[in-house]
């Protein structure tokens, strides 16, 4: 066997026994989003472990920490968050 032909299925012995990462779930995805925003408003939460879309841009966002935050973004893109009730 040559050389290249012997490292090009060792190269492929490799990636078959590293194992496929699966990607995230759109709603891992968006928690992570969600996540991101509160931490840059300065309403950080850690972990995102539940969200609801209320309306069109309006969540409601439960945080690990036992933090609950509303999140609008206005017409006009402006981003609120506000603490809220359980």
């Amino acid at each position: 066997m040559k050389p290249a032909t012997l490292a090009g299925l060792l190269s492929l012995l490799f990636l078959a026994s590293c194992g496929k990462q699966e990607a995230p779930s759109h709603e891992e995805i968006i928690a992570a989003d969600l996540a991101e925003i509160l931490a840059l408003q300065g309403s950080p939460c850690g972990e995102v472990v539940a969200y609801t879309l209320d309306e069109r841009l309006d969540y409601r966002i439960e945080c690990k920490s036992g933090n609950v935050y509303r999140l609008h973004v206005s017409s006009e893109g402006h981003v609120m968050v506000k603490p809220s009730g359980p």
